[in-house]
C-alpha cells in the first residue's frame, strides 16, 4: 500500500487531468456557441491568437476566422444556426492535446422566398495547447463526413410565432440569463456588472 503522500499526489494529478479535459470541452462548446450566436467575442476564447483554421472551404488564421464569422453572421439568408457537439476524444499529453470532436451543424436559410435546412456533419481535428493556464485550439482541420441541403415543405405545426425563437445576435434569449451570457466570452469583452 502506498503512503498517504503518494495517494494525495495521485489524486491531485487525476483532478488536474479531469480539469484539463473539461477546459478543452468548454473551449469546443464556446466555439459552437460563438458561431451559432454570430458573436466573435464568444468564439475568441476557443483559439490562441496564432491559431490556424482549415475548414476545407476556408483556410486561415484566427483573425481570418473571426472575419469569416462576422461575414456569416451578417448574412440575412441564415436565420438560425445550431451546432450539436457529439463525441469528444481527448489525447492529453501535459500541456498538449489532440482532440477529435464529432459535430452536426444545421442552419435555417431563407433564399429566393424559399426555406432551406442545411446540414453539415463531420469532425474537428484539433491540436490544443495550454498557455498561461488556458486550453485553446492552436490548429484545426475540419473533416466533412456528409452534408445535405433540403427545401422545407412545412414547418412543425406546434412551433409558431408565439414560441421563443433564437437570434444570431445579442437579442438571443440566452443573453438574458444572468452570468451565462459572459461565461465563455473573452475576459476583455465581458460586460461590467453595471450593464
Amino acid at each position: 500500500m502506498t503512503d498517504l503522500a503518494d495517494q494525495v499526489a495521485a489524486l491531485a494529478a487525476e483532478v488536474t487531468r479531469l480539469r484539463d479535459h473539461e477546459a478543452i470541452r468548454q473551449a469546443v462548446y464556446a466555439y459552437a456557441r460563438g458561431v451559432d450566436r454570430g458573436d466573435a467575442t464568444l468564439l475568441d476564447p476557443a483559439f490562441h491568437d496564432d491559431a490556424e483554421d482549415d475548414h476545407g472551404n476556408f483556410r486561415g488564421s484566427k483573425a481570418d476566422a473571426m472575419a469569416a464569422l462576422a461575414k456569416s453572421a451578417a448574412n440575412p439568408a441564415v436565420t438560425a444556426s445550431v451546432h450539436h457537439i457529439g463525441n469528444i476524444l481527448i489525447d492529453l499529453r501535459g500541456d498538449l492535446a489532440d482532440v477529435e470532436t464529432y459535430f452536426m451543424a444545421s442552419q435555417r436559410r431563407e433564399e429566393d422566398g424559399r426555406l432551406w435546412t442545411r446540414m453539415r456533419v463531420g469532425r474537428y481535428l484539433d491540436h490544443f495547447v495550454k498557455r498561461d493556464g488556458a486550453w485553446r485550439v492552436l490548429s484545426r482541420k475540419v473533416i466533412d463526413d456528409w452534408s445535405r441541403l433540403d427545401e422545407v415543405v412545412q414547418t412543425a405545426r406546434e412551433v409558431g410565432a408565439e414560441n421563443n425563437h433564437c437570434s444570431r445576435g445579442p437579442d438571443d434569449p440566452s443573453h438574458a440569463v444572468a452570468g451565462f451570457a459572459d461565461l465563455h466570452r473573452h475576459p476583455h469583452a465581458r460586460r461590467s456588472s453595471e450593464d
